[in-house]
């Protein structure tokens, strides 16, 4: 990381290659060495995110790909950048990163691609990426520090107008995907077995699951112990147990944000099942962030008094 970092600062000196795709995927890499490590430094890989969001900028601005750059890796840098923006918001507590905050929710949907792909790099639809972006800058603005002596009447009632709306675009994704097969990037299902489209497509349910439960508990404070978030968590621990390990590429190495949304509020009947699913992700994928979400829960799950505390109140009291 050391080494990357110093020919990413030595190159972001030449004017000459700062839209270059080397640039971009050094950011990328970072980034995703970042989160990946499960170093507690909330706000270490944000720096190269937005550091890659200001590179596509530049790159934008000059009306063309730099001359190191191609339009199919530009392409792919915009997927990687546009969900892990949408995962960030679904599992962060800050900010959101982008210029969603300052868009109506339904405008970030449908905005990007037609049909709506299911991308195989992230195990999720883009209409879904738009709904977890939604999902993060209504959580925002209702956060305790964004708010000046307590939560307006009008604010709680525009919170509960988003979070209406956000759950019917899922439900509407849900609807559309029990009546056709979701599609995927052109040239991608070739090379997928019927094994593995099935598995992508539980995956993206998962990960739909994740939002319902987001807008529940985040967004409508509806308690942990509901029907409908605990109907929620069953289907995401069913879901990843359909997928199992995978010694290859699969989507099973996705899991762990569905995992750890689930994890957050799964009864006592059902946490032994997320502590074996997520200690059996990390034995097959050896990322280290694995073990620090369940670590997590762990001391989520002792120190949890009202079960009306989200983990990101526990987060905000643990820092």
């Amino acid at each position: 990381m050391a080494l990357s970092l110093e020919h990413f600062r030595a190159e972001l000196q030449d004017p000459d290659v700062k839209g270059s795709d080397a640039l971009l995927a050094t950011a990328r890499t970072l980034c995703l060495a970042e989160i990946h490590s499960g170093a507690i430094h909330p706000n270490s890989w944000r720096a190269h995110i937005e550091g890659a969001r200001a590179l596509m900028d530049a790159c934008d601005n000059r009306g063309a790909l730099s001359p190191r750059s191609s339009d199919g890796f530009r392409r792919y840098l915009d997927r990687w950048y546009r969900s892990i923006v949408s995962l960030t918001a679904l599992t962060g507590n800050g900010p959101p990163i982008g210029d969603v905050a300052g868009q109506p929710i339904l405008s970030t949907i449908n905005q990007h691609d037609s049909p709506d792909y299911l991308d195989d790099y992230w195990g999720f639809t883009v209409n879904l990426a738009a709904v977890f972006r939604g999902i993060g800058a209504a959580a925002w603005r209702s956060h305790p520090s964004q708010q000046c002596g307590g939560v307006a009447q009008e604010d709680e009632f525009s919170v509960h107008h988003e979070a209406a709306v956000l759950e019917s675009s899922v439900r509407r994704l849900m609807d559309q995907e029990a009546d056709s097969q979701p599609a995927f990037y052109p040239g991608v299902v070739e090379g997928l077995s019927s094994e593995y489209i099935r598995q992508f497509i539980l995956c993206n349910e998962a990960f739909q699951h994740s939002a319902l439960i987001q807008i529940h508990r985040r967004l409508r404070k509806t308690p942990a112990s509901s029907p409908e978030v605990q109907a929620s968590v069953k289907r995401i621990l069913e879901c990843t147990a359909q997928i199992g390990p995978s010694a290859g590429l699969s989507p099973w190495t996705m899991l762990t944000t569905p995992l750890f949304i689930a994890g957050c509020e799964a009864g006592d009947e059902d946490r032994e099942k997320v502590r074996q699913l997520l200690s059996c992700l990390h034995d097959t994928i050896r990322v280290p962030n694995v073990l620090q979400s369940l670590r997590f829960l762990e001391q989520y799950w002792t120190s949890q008094i009202d079960e009306n505390e989200g983990w990101n109140q526990f987060l905000d009291c643990t820092r």
